[in-house]
């Protein structure tokens, strides 16, 4: 950090010159929250966003914002000092239909060659944005898709800007969840040499994310609990297959989640079933936990964190307390949000307004607020326009 603190760096950006800033994709505003909340003194000039749930929940929470609306329709953005830009991951997902990114294919994700579009534009006027930033799923820079990847760091360049990636992920930047993500950062001609921010020990955990009172719709029924765990498919189909037959002499636990009793809940753990050689994982109090299927799945048991949230998180559950017992239940949406970066206070602004499976989207959808701080601080700690 050259020798400040991250709070040293903020009062600086209390007192820089503001940045202008464009959202595309923009989402709730994940960028717009976290140039909020590192204090970096900014104008969000305008966004570009087709979800009509989405634009909403922008303006609730940051304000009547321009919305120029499909980025397709855009002739030309307005002079901005940044470009905050997250094409849709959908079809370089494995959660997606991975039908890929490339130039003219007509996907969700090709999306991204608009922006070069717009860029060139900008360029035509003189207009170039001095910072970009990208975030996307770890799939883009695997081997199906990196030549899709460079070929954009080559279009950048061609440009003049200076790109720097890498893959972060939230659980080494302050937040319980396993969320992995590249990040992109390029600089026209930049008058210093861009690092990552670094990573820093992990002090929260899941349950510290966990509402006290919880409905009781969010907890797993015991008819459901039985068809997660069922080995047997409802076409009579055998799935799991990749699970041995229970050998009483190797583990004295059976492939099924079932719970340890002790003298307290917190003495107790749950058996989670799990596709590794040792067929199952131990999961206590506060611990996350795939619900859905889990036999089929490696990394079943999260501790003291959850696994990546996305637009739905039916396979998502945490182990909690409940009359004294240890109960399985799906995260809350506002646990969802809270574990993407937003605070009570900030959800109270969107919480009554939308249904939960449209809270869960924006949080899936998002980016990790906490993360961008850290970005946004080593990124503004050396040339603040």
């Amino acid at each position: 950090m050259n020798n400040k603190t991250r709070d040293e760096i903020s009062s600086i950006f209390k007192d820089a010159q503001k940045i202008t800033v464009l959202e595309l994709f923009a989402g709730i505003g994940s960028y717009a929250e976290a140039l909020s909340k590192s204090q970096v003194q900014h104008e969000l000039k305008g966004i570009s966003e087709i979800n009509k749930y989405a634009v909403e929940a922008h303006r609730l929470l940051h304000g009547e914002t321009p919305n120029f609306g499909d980025i397709e329709s855009v002739k030309r953005l307005p002079s901005a000092d940044m470009w905050c830009y997250s094409a849709p991951c959908t079809d370089i997902s494995l959660a997606g239909q991975m039908r890929g990114m490339e130039r003219d294919s007509n996907t969700a994700s090709s999306l991204l060659w608009e922006v070069e579009r717009l860029l060139k534009v900008a360029r035509e006027h003189d207009e170039l944005p001095k910072y970009l930033l990208m975030e996307n799923v770890p799939m883009l820079v695997s081997k199906k898709f990196i030549h899709s990847f460079n070929e954009w760091l080559e279009v950048l360049e061609g440009l003049g800007y200076k790109n720097y990636w890498q893959q972060l992920n939230a659980k080494d930047y302050g937040v319980p969840q396993t969320r992995n993500r590249v990040f992109l950062v390029s600089i026209l001609n930049p008058g210093f040499e861009f690092t990552f921010p670094k990573v820093f020990p992990l002090e929260k955990k899941l349950i510290d994310y966990l509402e006290k009172e919880v409905h009781e719709k969010y907890f797993i029924s015991e008819a459901f609990l039985l068809y997660c765990t069922d080995p047997t498919d409802r076409n009579g189909f055998i799935r799991g297959n990749r699970f041995k037959p229970h050998d009483a002499s190797k583990s004295p636990y059976a492939f099924t989640i079932t719970t340890r009793k002790g003298s307290t809940p917190t003495d107790n753990f749950v058996i989670v079933p799990e596709a590794t050689i040792k067929g199952y994982r131990e999961a206590e109090l506060g611990d996350g936990i795939y619900i859905n299927r889990p036999h089929q799945k490696r990394g079943v048991v999260q501790k003291g964190k959850i696994q990546t949230i996305k637009r739905t998180v039916s396979d998502l559950g945490v182990i909690v307390e409940k009359d004294k017992a240890l109960m399985i239940r799906k995260i809350t949406p506002r646990e969802s949000l809270r574990l993407m970066g937003w605070t009570d206070e900030r959800i109270d602004l969107i919480a009554g307004h939308f249904s939960d499976t449209k809270l869960y989207t924006f949080a899936g959808n998002g980016i990790v607020i906490d993360v961008l701080v850290e970005i946004f601080k080593e990124l503004f700690k050396y040339e603040i326009r």
